[in-house]
């Protein structure tokens, strides 16, 4: 954290690095899909969170809750599936790159989750 402006300016400035190196490495077309593939996956697991969330903790006090619940998430979990599905279909090689470029991530994932656990 820089000690003046309170930001993660390492992070920043690897973020923009690791920016660089992509925006060289492709066409806006082919980052696009790699990032909204990965966003597709995602997406899928929040929807589904919400389902695991609820019956792990049915007590918990919920300030805002889903229309049409169980429905609309299930659909909405359903349609981010079939997009995941549909894009494996018909482009497999970016899919897999655009997970294999997530999974380059959990490393750093895993180094600040231990560093955090370690200040506290």
């Amino acid at each position: 954290i820089h000690p003046r402006h309170h930001t993660p300016s390492a992070g920043i400035v690897l973020l923009g690095g690791w920016s660089i190196v992509l925006a060289l490495s492709g066409s806006y077309e082919q980052l696009f899909q790699y990032a909204l593939f990965s966003s597709f996956i995602f997406h899928a697991i929040t929807g589904l969170a919400l389902f695991s969330l609820r019956r792990r903790q049915p007590h918990t006090p919920r300030p805002y809750r889903v229309a049409g619940y169980p429905w609309v998430p299930a659909l909405f979990v359903l349609a981010m599936t079939a997009l995941v599905l549909n894009t494996l279909r018909e482009r497999p090689v970016q899919s897999l790159l655009g997970v294999g470029l997530v999974l380059l991530g959990v490393p750093f994932f895993r180094w600040g989750r231990r560093r955090r656990t370690e200040d506290i």
